[in-house]
């Protein structure tokens, strides 16, 4: 039989698994508490002298840069002139001799708008 037919017994799997747990917590801790005895010696002095620019002149970097600022553009002034006032020219209409209901076409042509729903059934 292979070990796929038959594996293994839960308890089993159970205690695998907390003793991978507690040896990878063990071995986590002792690395972090570990002393750093020598290697490479940090620089004491600012980042921004180690980069080359002195502290004095250093200024933060912006993540973001705005946009330019658009200035506003003046308006134009309108200038008002005083104008003359002429007279309409009085235009004399013939008389109509017939009626022409023109309100009936125009009716006609716009229909009249249904009257509002008085509750949510009448929506649908």
């Amino acid at each position: 039989m292979t070990t796929l037919e038959r594996p293994l017994p839960l308890n089993v799997v159970v205690a695998a698994l907390l003793a991978c747990c507690v040896g990878g917590f063990a071995m986590g801790l002792v690395n972090a508490m570990k002393v750093d005895r020598g290697g490479a010696e940090t620089s004491k002095t600012p980042a921004a002298e180690v980069s080359g620019a002195p502290v004095k002149d250093a200024t933060p970097a912006l993540a973001y840069e705005p946009p330019p600022v658009e200035k506003p553009k003046p308006k134009a002034v309108e200038v008002e002139t005083p104008e003359q006032e002429v007279p309409a020219p009085a235009v004399e209409t013939a008389p109509a001799t017939t009626a022409t209901p023109a309100t009936p076409a125009a009716a006609a042509s716009k229909p009249a708008d249904p009257p509002p729903p008085k509750s949510i059934e009448d929506l649908y």
